[in-house]
């Protein structure tokens, strides 16, 4: 079983954003797969609903579950959807989320963008 999720996270380099892409995931759907594959509550920081809505996930200081490279140095946000259809809510939550991690971890160096492949 994973524990990462019981670990603070050291250093904060990035914020790593997740697209669901056509897939019309929920936050329990998202949820039950984490789970399914061992850890002991969702992987994602913050997840952006379809309407816009941000829901928070994994506590933002723990190590994350949603990209095994970079976990341990990265915030991770999903976005339900696709990149190029976000709603106007999805991208105003988005900028406000990112704006506020801006600030929270100064020392981040970039976003960078995640689409799932079909």
């Amino acid at each position: 079983m994973n524990h990462q999720n019981l670990t603070a996270r050291n250093d904060t380099q990035f914020v790593l954003v997740h697209f669901t892409g056509e897939d019309s995931s929920t936050y329990e759907d998202i949820k039950q797969s984490h789970l399914d594959s061992g850890e002991t509550e969702i992987g994602f920081h913050f997840i952006i609903t379809a309407q816009g809505t941000t829901l928070m996930g994994r506590h933002v200081s723990r190590v994350g579950f949603h990209h095994p490279e970079h976990n341990d140095i990265s915030v991770g946000v999903c976005i339900i959807g696709i990149r190029d259809e976000m709603s106007d809510e999805q991208s105003i939550a988005l900028t406000l989320l990112l704006e506020k991690l801006k600030s929270d971890y100064p020392a981040l160096e970039t976003v960078k963008y995640l689409y799932k492949n079909h």
